[in-house]
């Protein structure tokens, strides 16, 4: 996320700056499936699922008339809950959480791929 005095919007941590956690090495089924987004009805989403919904339900494909209902919450319900407030006025967050997320694993891939396989990428 970033914030300032005028708006808050979603953000991948490595377009806000950074994360204050340092990357580990994990075996990729564990980075794949573990949860790392979690809302206030208590929806969590791993990697995978947010690709998935992605990329198959929500306009990679196509977009699917009826997509799940925990997605939904998070993609369209504001389901992570979080608003800006500015004097009177409070708004949802502006950016789409899925999408962040998205430009996150984006991100972690090819920090992977530029470890493992350089000769693949342009470090």
């Amino acid at each position: 996320m970033k914030m300032s005095n005028e708006e808050a919007i979603y953000l991948a941590a490595c377009q806000a700056g950074g994360s204050p956690y340092q990357p580990k090495r994990v075996k990729f089924v564990e980075w794949w499936n573990e949860p790392v987004l979690k809302d206030q009805k208590g929806g969590k989403f791993c990697r995978r699922e947010l690709i998935q919904n992605v990329a198959d339900t929500d306009g990679g494909a196509h977009v699917d008339p009826d997509l799940e209902e925990a997605y939904m919450d998070l993609s369209r319900n504001n389901s992570l809950g979080w608003v800006f407030s500015k004097g009177d006025i409070q708004e949802k967050f502006k950016g789409k959480p899925e999408l962040a997320c998205i430009r996150q694993i984006a991100h972690e891939t090819i920090l992977s791929l530029e470890e493992i396989a350089p000769e693949y990428t342009n470090a």
